[in-house]
């Protein structure tokens, strides 16, 4: 998350969300976000992602986000443009200011989370690391260049909040947990949840 300018980033707001660590394929049409791009690749600086949210206080996107990385781009068949981006650090958004063209910049702080017992936390939920275990076996997982590390509960929660089907709402709850802990906590409870409506 260096750059060699001032600590001003553009941000993507999207409806999604990636969480650190984790892999995302994008699309890129409109002409602000194809310039962004562009200049990102050329400067090898990365971008911030967050969470579209028009609600009515005005604020358009999440003021927390992840900030990323750009691994792989190819022009797609439809004859867009498309990015495969890596997530890298969770942030929080200040002081956002738009461009001319509707691009959005703004200050970003790393969020440090504070430092668990991750022995002691990946014991309290074996059954998450059990489905993580075997989603990391599937090859379409296994093709993806995402280092899953099994004894680090951050890594952990990140990782399978970004493989089971989750909605932008409930990973940007996950993203915004307060540490790998209460992440842990409440993914048991959607994957619960997802179990119970599979049966």
């Amino acid at each position: 998350m260096n750059s060699s300018k001032k600590n001003n980033f553009p941000v993507f707001p999207i409806g999604i969300v990636v969480l650190p660590g984790t892999i995302q394929s994008l699309q890129i049409f409109e002409p602000r976000y194809l310039s962004m791009v562009k200049d990102c690749m050329s400067s090898g600086s990365g971008f911030v992602i967050t969470l579209s949210n028009n609600n009515d206080s005005g604020e358009s996107f999440m003021s927390q986000g992840t900030f990323v990385e750009i691994i792989d781009f190819n022009q797609l068949p439809n004859g867009l443009l498309g990015i495969t981006v890596k997530g890298s650090q969770k942030v929080s958004i200040k002081s956002v200011e738009q461009t001319e063209t509707g691009l959005h910049f703004a200050a970003i702080a790393p969020i440090s989370e504070p430092t668990v017992d991750d022995q002691a936390v990946l014991a309290q939920f074996p059954d998450l690391l059990n489905v993580l275990s075997q989603l990391k076996e599937h090859p379409s997982v296994k093709s993806l260049p995402l280092d899953i590390d099994l004894l680090s509960a951050e890594s952990v929660s990140y990782h399978l909040a970004g493989l089971i089907p989750l909605s932008a709402e409930q990973k940007q709850n996950v993203l915004e947990a307060f540490d790998a802990t209460q992440r842990m906590n409440i993914l048991a409870k959607l994957v619960n949840q997802i179990s119970e409506n599979s049966t």
